[in-house]
């Protein structure tokens, strides 16, 4: 028999130990958590030219735009129009328009059906298949369609010439409908070019420069996969043209449906549900290596994201290498950092953005480049981005130009950033500099706002170090300073010249007074087998408690440094999220230095993902919380403010985990992990803190034990149509104890997570 003894408090537990991460990979943004089933909803497609990764140096990746990509016209002519498109670089460079776009930054369609008078037509349509993840699915239909529920749809539509009619619907794969359809009517020839509404559910707003927001509710009629299909109908034989734009169609019942603030791009409710059943304390976003790129100009720009969704310049994705053709991957950005505000701020959960700090992906194979630090761009444009990012979240509209366009979006409030990440995955001598420079002006602008560094990509102590000695050295001067103003003397960051800084002591710059209490926090990740994590639930207990703390930004025992192949049929399995679970049982220990956690990737479309192993899987119908999904949701919607002392008998297997953390009553969350194939008989002592907080006396405690468990290759499958299937066992108990009750008796089953709440 194994004794648990949970004894006194040790420490206060992070009150952002647990979030998410966010990247758009495995189309977790356009496809997922994007509410629009539209694919390259605003004609501005821009992918990887994947055939240039067979090249070398400067031209290894390029950028390839393609305005109509996933659009299909029959009986129409269609040519891409604007004032600029992408090169091959992804920058803006100007082109011929016949009439004003939207935006300057936006492409449109033109389309134009032919005809003579007299002659039956030929049908005339465009349609969209939406997203389907491409490869064995390239033609399959993608959207959606319940009976019953309702979908709204929206686009622009500027007439120029000829008369038609345009009926909206959704249709399935043999063009049968799955929605009623919605009718307008484009007059180009009349004296003024008019576009009016011919049902009931349909409505038509004019906009600027003739363009004409048309939107209309449309019901489901069946369920099914299906393709939304645009027929242009010629009232009189004569030509038809017009320009369409930014075309959407959602369910009706999207995330934060009738909050004002929600007026841009929009969320799919199903997927916000299961983050938010995690509880989480932070979102981290975009990225990631997202968040770098792949060559310059190839960085995540939140400037671009934010404004109205034509205003947001889109740009390829590095992980269209991933796709099933190596391309087909594009950042519409219709979640942006204005939208990625808005969730943290409805889930509760603390933004920790992060940017890019100078320096491409510095992963293997990925030709990294490094931005002159003394350079005027990195300069004016690359630590500008932090600081104007602060203006967006924070600033005064009345007063600041990034706050007044947040405002301007629907949130005059600031959004409470006191966190932000410099750079991802990035490490070396010229990422240090780059960090103290970056941090050094955020902290002149913001002196309160926690900065967290990078360690690189890969989890051991020697590509760490450099970035832990600087860090535990900003941690040293953050303390000489507080010391210094504590005794009310002068403080100097050239402190750190005597605490053996390795850079010119002047850049070290930390809050003090920061979100988590830290000077500084250290973002380290691990992609590694399940034994690796296993091995390392006592990482962190010989950590120094120094003002440095620990963000384990990304995870997931999926085996790729370890060289495990990466297959669906053994991604996700039980044994993975063991492994996770007995991780977490040491950075609930040692939650006064480990600050934060995050699982990564968080979302995947099936079958469009490059990532075998995520959160969530999700097809367009149905979501997949996967059994690595049930390991975060028990630990993090179950975790006290404080830790407790929690010691096992020397007797105790090697297989067996610990962790207990509750408040200062009499709750406590106690979680045991058996990563072994026999069970372990435990008592469960929790007589101290019962009878130090009297709680016998004044009434009868009770106890909740929630086990999930199950064999090691056990998982929940997803495919692209139809819900999951396979699970793993998941057990609830309770009991009221004894008023002598306070040693319990559990049998710890092989393969499990075990619960025990006492309250």
């Amino acid at each position: 028999m194994v004794t648990v003894t949970v004894g006194e408090p040790t420490h206060a537990v992070s009150d952002r130990l647990y979030g998410v991460f966010f990247e758009d990979i495995n189309l977790g943004a356009d496809g997922g958590l994007n509410a629009n089933m539209v694919n390259n909803y605003s004609f501005d497609g821009v992918y990887l030219d994947h055939h240039s990764l067979r090249v070398q140096g400067s031209q290894r990746w390029r950028a390839q735009s393609d305005p109509l990509r996933f659009w299909q016209f029959e009986g129409v002519s269609a040519v891409s129009c604007g004032t600029q498109r992408p090169d091959e670089h992804g920058r803006p460079v100007s082109t011929d328009c016949p009439a004003p776009p939207v935006h300057s930054h936006s492409r449109y369609a033109r389309l134009s059906v032919h005809g003579g008078h007299g002659i039956e037509p030929a049908p005339a349509r465009v349609e969209n298949l939406g997203y389907n993840g491409g490869g064995a699915n390239a033609h399959a239909c993608a959207m959606s369609i319940a009976r019953g529920h309702g979908y709204e749809f929206s686009m622009v539509l500027r007439p120029v010439a000829g008369d038609c009619d345009i009926r909206v619907s959704v249709v399935d794969r043999y063009g049968l409908p799955l929605t009623d359809a919605a009718t307008f009517r484009c007059d180009a020839s009349a004296s003024a070019a008019t576009v009016s509404a011919r049902d009931p559910q349909a409505s038509v707003r004019r906009e600027a420069d003739d363009w004409h927001l048309l939107t209309a509710s449309l019901q489901g009629r069946g369920t099914e996969y299906g393709k939304l299909r645009i027929d242009l109908i010629r009232r009189n034989g004569e030509p038809v043209v017009c320009d369409m734009d930014c075309v959407t169609l959602m369910d009706a019942e999207y995330w934060g449906k009738g909050d004002p603030k929600w007026r841009f791009g929009r969320l799919r409710r199903d997927l916000v549900e299961a983050i938010a059943a995690l509880r989480p304390s932070f979102i981290r976003f975009p990225g990631g290596c997202i968040v770098e790129g792949v060559t310059p100009g190839n960085e995540y720009r939140w400037k671009d994201t934010v404004g109205a969704l034509p205003a947001r310049r889109q740009q390829y994705s590095m992980w269209g290498f991933r796709t099933p053709d190596g391309s087909s991957y594009a950042q519409s950005y219709q979640i942006g950092f204005y939208e990625y505000f808005c969730l943290c701020e409805d889930l509760n959960a603390k933004p920790l953005p992060t940017l890019f700090a100078g320096i491409t992906c510095q992963s293997p194979y990925r030709d990294p480049r490094h931005i002159d630090i003394d350079s005027q761009y990195f300069r004016d444009v690359v630590v500008q981005d932090y600081l104007d990012l602060i203006d967006f979240a924070n600033g005064d509209p009345e007063t600041s130009r990034w706050a007044r366009i947040r405002a301007d979006m629907g949130h005059p409030e600031p959004f409470g950033l006191d966190m932000i990440g410099i750079g991802n995955e990035n490490y070396g001598a010229d990422y240090v500099a780059k960090y103290d420079a970056i941090a050094r002006a955020i902290h002149a602008k913001d002196p309160s706002m926690l900065c967290v560094m990078s360690a690189g990509l890969f989890p051991f102590a020697l590509p760490m170090r450099r970035s832990w000695e600087h860090a535990r050295s900003v941690a040293r001067v953050a303390a000489a300073i507080g010391d210094a103003a504590g005794a009310g003397e002068v403080a100097s960051p050239r402190t750190g010249e005597d605490a053996g800084v390795e850079n010119k002591p002047e850049t070290i710059v930390a809050a003090v007074e920061s979100a988590t209490g830290d000077a500084i926090i250290v973002d380290e990740h691990s992609y590694h087998s399940p034994d690796w994590f296993i091995a390392q639930a006592h990482r962190f207990d010989d950590y120094p408690r120094c003002g440095a703390g620990v963000c384990f930004g990304e995870y997931s025992a999926n085996g790729y440094f370890a060289g495990q192949p990466q297959r669906y049929a053994t991604a996700c399995q039980w044994r993975s999220a063991l492994a996770e679970a007995a991780f977490l049982t040491g950075c609930e220990r040692n939650s006064d230095v480990v600050r934060m956690t995050s699982y990564a990737p968080l979302l995947a479309h099936i079958p469009g993902k490059g990532w075998e192993q995520n959160l969530i899987e999700f097809n367009p119908a149905h979501v997949n919380p996967t059994v690595n999904y049930e390991v975060q949701r028990l630990f993090s919607a179950n975790v006290g403010p404080m830790a407790y002392a929690c010691s096992v008998s020397p007797e105790a297997p090697k297989r067996l985990f610990v962790s207990a953390t509750g408040d200062q009553g009499a709750r406590r969350y106690i979680k045991l992990v058996n990563v072994g194939d026999e069970s372990v008989q435990v008592t469960l002592d929790v007589s101290s803190g019962l009878r130090t907080l009297g709680v016998l006396r004044r009434r009868m405690p009770t106890m909740r034990v929630e086990t999930l468990h199950g064999r090691p290759q056990d998982k929940r499958s997803l495919e692209y149509t139809g819900p999951a299937r396979g699970d793993i066992r998941h057990e609830v108990s309770e009991y009221r104890l004894s008023s002598t009750q306070v040693h319990v008796a559990i049998a710890v089953k092989p393969y499990s997570v075990t619960l025990v709440t006492v309250e």
